[in-house]
């Protein structure tokens, strides 16, 4: 009996997270779902929501330095020559994930046609005159994100081109007439510019492991401040359960008609549903071929890590569970793993590609346009590349 009640309480201290995350997750809904029949005020959803607003708050404070330590420390402890080889191989691992991500929301939106039964809902005109960014543009700034000229502002801003309209009126023969003017320029906009503080951190730890012992200091800080967040992290983590019950309890609260929108968007839950179950066994299938190793090992070692991050919209909440698993469970040097977890989370966005030219795509048919398949096949690459110039891991995806 005593043996029995002992594997239970070890089994609630090693899966206690888990278990809770679930929990939240079902609070959530039912506080959600139940709470809607009492129709509350703006201000009492406000309330509810608040608990979940400090959750996402605490992600924020803490996340980015750890992405920027971490990363600095894994490329600092290893030769120039291995950070070379291990960057090109993520870099071409992480294009060739979100690309695929996209080719899979290509596919099944092509084979269910999401929208074709769906009656849109088309907004009233504003007669506002628009112009779409160019895809050179896009282009163009992903490359200046790249090369921050100021590492400060790039923690909150990043460059974006902007359109503005000018009317300019012209006078003939006594005769006004007006014409519309586009200017263009190249500002910034709100956003954490994770591309170029990668990139900016990762020359620093490149630089700094040339330089050796002459930058210890410099090493030792950004070490010091790794282990400082993961702490600090792992006591952000226990207070998911409550974070994600008040955010999906929020967000059933705030929806005008649950019932019409899933009953409207049921065939694009249905295709998104089977991209992700794609993604999910895509995965997989690459390590066992790479590795030659059982993918089921790595999963289960890894499930408590997958677990943290299912319900929150961070995905770098689990990385120190991650960094914690490969260490103790799966015997990766803490130095590749410090440099590649984190890179992962902010740029591998396989799952989120699926997502988003899937609803591109959706949105496209709802409108009864139909595209050429040389049009759908640039929507996939600028989901492809777009999606590294405005992705935020902190807080996005969960996929």
């Amino acid at each position: 009996m005593d043996h029995q009640r002992s594997k239970c309480y070890k089994f609630l201290f090693v899966n206690g997270l888990i278990i809770t995350v679930l929990i939240g997750v079902a609070l959530g809904f039912a506080f959600g779902l139940g709470l809607r029949h009492l129709n509350p005020s703006n201000e009492a959803i406000t309330w509810i929501g608040l608990p979940g607003e400090i959750y996402m708050r605490l992600l924020k404070m803490t996340i980015l330095p750890l992405v920027i330590s971490t990363i600095i420390t894994g490329t600092s402890s290893m030769d120039v020559r291995s950070n070379g080889r291990i960057g090109a191989l993520s870099l071409g691992y992480i294009v060739i994930t979100n690309s695929l991500g996209t080719l899979i929301g290509i596919v099944v939106f092509l084979i269910i046609q999401p929208g074709n039964d769906v009656t849109a809902f088309v907004p009233e005109e504003n007669g506002t005159a628009q112009t779409d960014i160019k895809t050179s543009d896009m282009f163009a700034d992903m490359i200046r994100n790249l090369f921050p000229d100021n590492l400060i502002t790039a923690c909150f801003q990043k460059t974006q081109t902007i359109y503005s309209h000018d009317t300019k009126v012209l006078s003939v023969n006594g005769t006004n007439s007006s014409t519309s003017v586009v200017h263009k320029t190249v500002s910034t906009t709100g956003g954490v510019n994770i591309l170029g503080l990668i990139l900016a951190s990762t020359l620093f730890g490149i630089t700094a492991s040339k330089l050796g012992k002459r930058v210890k200091a410099f090493t030792e800080f950004f070490e010091t401040l790794s282990i400082i967040i993961i702490h600090l992290l792992n006591w952000v983590i226990w207070v998911t359960p409550i974070g994600v019950a008040s955010l999906i309890a929020t967000a059933l609260l705030k929806a005008s008609d649950i019932s019409s929108v899933f009953s409207s968007a049921g065939m694009y839950v249905l295709a998104h549903s089977i991209g992700i179950f794609f993604h999910q066994s895509l995965t997989p299938l690459a390590y066992f071929i790479t590795t030659r190793k059982n993918p089921l090992r790595f999963l289960s070692a890894c499930l408590r890590p997958w677990i943290t991050v299912f319900a929150p919209p961070s995905t770098a909440i689990g990385i120190p569970e991650m960094l914690k698993t490969l260490d103790s469970k799966l015997h990766v040097d803490t130095r590749v793993s410090n440099l590649l977890v984190p890179l992962g989370a902010a740029m591998e966005r396989m799952g989120s590609c699926v997502f988003i030219v899937l609803s591109a795509l959706f949105l496209i048919q709802l409108e009864g346009i139909s595209l050429p398949g040389s049009e759908i096949l640039l929507i996939g690459l600028l989901t492809a590349t777009g999606r590294l110039l405005v992705m935020e891991c902190f807080p996005f995806s969960v996929c």
